[in-house]
């Protein structure tokens, strides 16, 4: 009965868990939804489209899945704050 306990107790946290990291996955059109006055759709479009050249995809920020793509939101966020101006 014990271990059926414990296995109950780490079915919830792995849950949780799981719950947790999709929490950090958005569509592009929710991460507009989020923050309108940081992005317009074009440019969290061109972005995405660019993925490969600005580093992005690299880093893990965006999951393709079948067609759809989908953005990390925790690593698009430090991507995003660590594109300094460099005039």
């Amino acid at each position: 009965m014990d271990s059926k306990k414990v296995s109950q107790k780490d079915n919830v946290a792995n849950q949780k868990t799981i719950t947790t990291l999709l929490d950090d996955v958005v569509t592009i059109e929710a991460l507009y939804a989020e923050w309108p006055n940081l992005f317009t759709k074009p440019q969290l479009s061109w972005i995405i489209k660019s993925r490969y050249k600005n580093g992005l995809q690299t880093l893990g920020g965006v999951l393709k899945v079948g067609r759809k793509l989908y953005i990390k939101k925790s690593i698009f966020y430090e991507w995003f704050l660590s594109q300094g101006g460099g005039e």
